[in-house]
Parts: C-alpha cells; sequence; structure tokens
C-alpha cells in the first residue's frame, strides 16, 4: 500500500532531523469503521505526517493530542463513531457506526521498533506479525516474530509469551490477522506483509498507464520484454525494475511469492506463450492475459496448462467496466487484482450483502474485522 511508503519516507527525513515521532496504528474495530486494524499514521514532532486511520475523522484529534497523550508512556485511544457517539464523552461524534482503537506510541531515531520491521518486511519480502496489547493499561506492551523467525517481546507471563509465540507463528502460517484474548488482556495478532509485486511482461505503450497506476498504488513493479527497443528505462521511470529478457526465460521464479501477480502484453503471441509457460509452473495468485477470449484459449491450449492453475489464471483481464484506451484497460486491470487479492468479486458495492467494510481478506491479506478468541 502507498501509504506505507509515505510513511516509511516520513519517518527517514524525521530520523535524519533527530524528530521523534508519534505512531499511531487501529488496533480493533467494531461496526463499521473506514480502515482496518493495522491502518497507520505517522505524526512527527515537526508537524508532518504521514498515512490514515479513518476517513479524516480522526485524524485532526490525533495530530493535537498524540504527543501529550504518550507523554509517559504507550496509549490505547477509543473512538466512538456511531450516529450519536463520543469520544471520551466529550460529544466528538462521526456518524460512521462504529468503534476504533487506535494504539499510540512514540518512535525515536533508536527506537523505532514497528516502523524497521516493517522496512525489513518491504526490503526482504519476508512476513512478519506483532501480537499488540489493547488494554489500555498495558498499552506497547508486545511480541514480534520478525522476518527471520526470531521472537522479541516485553512481556512478563511466561505463559503469555508461549501462547502469543504460538499465534504469531499461526498468523504468518495462516496469512491472516486476528485478535485474541490471553489470560484475560486482549491482543490484536498483525501479520505484515510485503507489498503486491507486479510482473509486467511486455513493455509496449499500453503498460505505461498500468505501471504508473500500480506505483500510485504502491506496488512494486518489474516490466520484462524481450525488444530492446520497448524495455527501456526512460518509458518507465516509475518502475523499479526494467529488464530485456528472452521470453520464457524471465528467471523470475524465485521472485514469486504470495503476493505477486503477472500479467502478459507483449502483443506477441510467441512471447505471451512462451512467458505463459514459464509462469505456469509457478503458484501466482493472479495471472492475467491481454486480449480476446478466442486468443487466450489458444494460449492455454498450446501451453498445455493444467487444469489446477487455471482459476488464478483472468482472460481476458480486467474487470468489466466498459474500459476503451490504454489508461482505462489499465484502471480495470489493476481493479482486478486488488479484488482478487482480497477474495472479492470486484462487484457493486450496493449489491453488497452486510457491511461494505467488512473485510476478511484473502489468503495473502489481512483479516480487517477480527474477532476476540479465546486462546
Amino acid at each position: 500500500m502507498r501509504e506505507l511508503d509515505d510513511i516509511l519516507r516520513l519517518w527517514n527525513r524525521a530520523r535524519s532531523l533527530g524528530e521523534e515521532a508519534v505512531l499511531a496504528t487501529v488496533v480493533k474495530t467494531q461496526g463499521s469503521s473506514y480502515r482496518s486494524p493495522g491502518a497507520r499514521l505517522l505524526i512527527t514532532s515537526g508537524g508532518a505526517y504521514a498515512g490514515a486511520v479513518s476517513g479524516g475523522c480522526l485524524e485532526d484529534d490525533l495530530k493535537k493530542k498524540a504527543f501529550w497523550l504518550t507523554s509517559e508512556r504507550p496509549a490505547v485511544r477509543k473512538y466512538e463513531t456511531t450516529l450519536d457517539g463520543e469520544i471520551d464523552s466529550k460529544g466528538y461524534g462521526l456518524g460512521c457506526n462504529g468503534t476504533i482503537y487506535v494504539l499510540l506510541e512514540r518512535v525515536t531515531p533508536q527506537t523505532a521498533g514497528v516502523l524497521d520491521l516493517i522496512s525489513d518486511v518491504c526490503a526482504r519480502r519476508r512476513p512478519a506479525a506483532i501480537a499488540h496489547c489493547i488494554q489500555a493499561e498495558r498499552a506497547g506492551q508486545r511480541l514480534i516474530l520478525d522476518t527471520s523467525g526470531q521472537i522479541t517481546h516485553n512481556l512478563v507471563s511466561p505463559n503469555t509469551i508461549d501462547r502469543l509465540a504460538k499465534e504469531t507463528r499461526t498468523a504468518l502460517g495462516e496469512l491472516k490477522s486476528r485478535n485474541v484474548v490471553v489470560e484475560g488482556a486482549e491482543f490484536f495478532v498483525e501479520l505484515i506483509t510485503p507489498p503486491l509485486h507486479l510482473l509486467v511482461f511486455g513493455a509496449g505503450d499500453d503498460a505505461v498507464p498500468l505501471v504508473r497506476l500500480a506505483k500510485f498504488l504502491g506496488w512494486r513493479v518489474s516490466v520484462l520484454d524481450g525488444r530492446a527497443h520497448y524495455a527501456r528505462r526512460e518509458r518507465f521511470p516509475e518502475a523499479d525494475h526494467v529488464r530485456v529478457t528472452p521470453a520464457g526465460q524471465s528467471g523470475m521464479g524465485g521472485s514469486i511469492d504470495p503476493w505477486t501477480a503477472a500479467v502478459l502484453m507483449s502483443h506477441s503471441y510467441a512471447q505471451d506463450l512462451a512467458n505463459l509457460r514459464e509462469l505456469s509452473s509457478y503458484p501466482l495468485r493472479y495471472l492475467g492475459i491481454l486480449g480476446p477470449r478466442k486468443r487466450t484459449l489458444q494460449l492455454l491450449a498450446d501451453a498445455g496448462l493444467p487444469a489446477e492453475a487455471r482459476p488464478a489464471l483472468h482472460g481476458p483481464m480486467g474487470l468489466d467496466i466498459g474500459a476503451e484506451g490504454a489508461e482505462q484497460v489499465a484502471l480495470a486491470v489493476a481493479a482486478e487484482i486488488q479484488a482478487s487479492f482480497h477474495d472479492r468479486p470486484g462487484g457493486l458495492l450496493r449489491e453488497r450483502a452486510g457491511a461494505i467494510h467488512s473485510r476478511e481478506s484473502g489468503q495473502a491479506g489481512r483479516l480487517a474485522e477480527s474477532s476476540a478468541v479465546s486462546v
């Protein structure tokens, strides 16, 4: 997500200036909420901020009070957002019909904690998990399972440590966050995952807006093409990598993880076929093919793609939004990838049963509306 890049960029700048900051993290929601548990806002002592924990309703309050609330220790701020709700009985109603719990904690150049962990997850493309205590009197207590599988914590009870270690390992195994109750205290067990990595096979003109949109969304993007006059850095300045590679020999297999999607859009049948054959042996969550259905079916037949690999394949790729032209096609494709990674059909919100912000995410996503489970 782009806001994590914004938060890390702001923190690196603040750290270089020797500034402190307050990191606000949504750790629990009840009812309807604009953001999921795990959403973050960073506020620096210099007055800058990045990220969001709501649709803009809570940020002003946090910017005013975050440093005061954390002057002695971390804090948990509860926001009632029901139609007649209040915050701390002072009449701060938001009308969203839900409750949000926000963990506030100081970060310093010497003790960045969670921010360093997030940076490591992004850099190494390995997930991590944190069990945050939600109890106000124990705010700031946590257990971390880092990208190397090492556990650190500031807890006291051996039983709590053992149970939370198990819960964080379960979160990594299931790729899912949740809230749990351990020895009478509630914890938000948060899965932290790398950003989505989009592999764009084909560097034609219609790939340009897709790369731009993907980067705007905060995705990592690699552009690959066998044609050197297409795969040029000046055509794709936003991309993380631009490579000239023979079709079917990208060597990207080692880079494919549960947060990787790929699209075939070279407009060359031979290149798309060779790339499809290479990619079909990897467990991609999303593989999109540009072009008409008849062409896609012929590619599948010629590639001998096994039936069990076809559920992740989208051809023609993109949501049916009446797209015309490269920019609109890019929008349709990016939206379908987003929906696929969150196990959503990509339909109309007005036809969705229940709350629109109920977010039981897909395998590689985060659980956003968590129920507390005693363990």
